[in-house]
């Protein structure tokens, strides 16, 4: 019994290690509960990066380069010239496009500039023999994050790297990302300011370029060529189209602008709608009025008052001097609706105006103990506007009236 035992007990060793030299090592079963994010089939810190140059030799050249310094985590895409890069834009996604400025053709400026309209989401940066403060404007004018030198050195090509790589790899942020058509600049600053946000508005257009700088929703600072503060602030507002960006909030030299960010919207919007309307009216006494009625007598409009309160006397109607013209009134709805329009030729602008008039009188109604603001008068030194606001309508009126003599 005991010789059976041993060699069992034998056996059982030589099974033992013959499994031991079979398995050296025995299966592990991991379960990931969060696996990587990905993205278009790659992994997030995964990044496909495009050069685009005319000198194929400096394409493969760099491309190796990259390769080698990111270590297998970048995807180097090479094209020659700006049509071959719209190819492969159109293929597949690219998170950083590299373009060379001196190109036969399209040169770099023309091509990001393309680049700007057709994908302004994706990053972008300049690569250039040599960069003159000239040729610097010229590339972050047309939407270039940065321009950079070629590298010629072993160092400078880590330089370049590491700055790409940071431009390829985007901090995270909470909220969206996207991108707006035909937005206003008004709306850009309203919006910004709202969420108490710190940015630098930086604004591009064939005409002007400056930036508006707002820091924890107020707005600090803007320029705009030679010009400086609100006048600058209103240049930039007036533009008819152009480019924006938002950057990252930094601290400006000075600071130009004290007013509230409302003040400086309407002023904006009064200043806009009175360029439309060719300025001020002439220091001129108005004709005599016609000795018989018209039908269409500004100042009688009697369908206006029956949608008032019976308590609610048309407002500038009776407070203005004799002279005063009533240029224009609009009545609406809470829901929008026109009710009442007389010579008002953007009744759009009007309505966004008195529904951004009405938001703020709820703000101030809820933080200041003064009740609700149901008046607002806004006069210049030959203009009025009055707006009234009710539960259910708002009034527009705007009139003029000559100096006195």
């Amino acid at each position: 019994m005991a010789a059976a035992a041993g060699t069992a007990a034998r056996r059982t060793e030589l099974e033992a290690d013959r499994a031991d030299k079979e398995l050296p090592n025995p299966p592990v079963v991991v379960t990931v509960l969060a696996p990587e994010r990905t993205c278009s089939d790659r992994t997030v810190s995964h990044r496909r990066v495009l050069f685009v140059d005319d000198n194929p030799e400096f394409l493969a050249s760099i491309r190796e380069l990259m390769l080698a310094l990111s270590e297998g985590t970048w995807d180097v895409l090479t094209a020659e010239g700006a049509g071959a890069a719209l190819g492969l834009l159109q293929q597949q996604p690219i998170d950083l496009i590299v373009v060379d400025v001196e190109m036969p053709v399209v040169d770099g400026v023309q091509f990001l500039q393309l680049l700007q309209r057709k994908y302004p989401a994706i990053p972008r940066t300049a690569l250039t023999g040599g960069a003159t403060e000239a040729r610097r404007a010229a590339v972050l004018s047309a939407g270039a994050e940065f321009c950079l030198e070629k590298p010629r050195a072993p160092g400078q090509s880590k330089q370049l790297y590491a700055a790409l790589n940071e431009l390829a790899h985007p901090p995270t942020e909470d909220g969206f990302r996207g991108v707006l058509r035909r937005v206003g600049l008004a709306d850009v600053v309203q919006m910004e300011c709202l969420a108490a946000n710190s940015s630098v508005l930086e604004i591009t257009a064939p005409s002007a370029r400056g930036e508006i700088v707002i820091k924890g929703g107020a707005v600090l600072h803007a320029w705009s060529g030679p010009l400086r503060g609100e006048e600058a602030f209103y240049q930039l507002l007036a533009l008819r189209g152009g480019q924006f960006a938002l950057r990252p909030f930094v601290a400006p030299a000075e600071r130009t602008i004290d007013g509230s960010w409302e003040f400086l919207l309407m002023e904006a919007a009064r200043q806009q709608d009175e360029a439309r309307h060719g300025g001020a009216p002439p220091e001129e006494e108005p004709p005599p009025p016609p000795k018989t009625e018209e039908p269409h007598a500004p100042m009688e409009a009697p369908s206006l008052t029956s949608y008032l309160p019976r308590e609610t006397k048309t407002p500038a109607a009776e407070a203005l001097p004799p002279a005063t013209r009533i240029d224009e009134v609009l009545l609406c709805s809470q829901q929008g609706d026109v009710l009442y329009e007389w010579q008002c030729p953007q009744s759009n602008a009007r309505i966004n105006l008195l529904e951004f008039i009405s938001q703020k009188a709820w703000q101030l109604a809820g933080s200041l103990p003064i009740g609700r603001l149901e008046r607002l008068e806004v006069q210049g030194p030959a203009w009025r506007v009055v707006t009234q606001l009710q539960d259910d309508r708002s009034l527009f009126v705007r009139s003029s009236q000559p100096p006195a003599a």
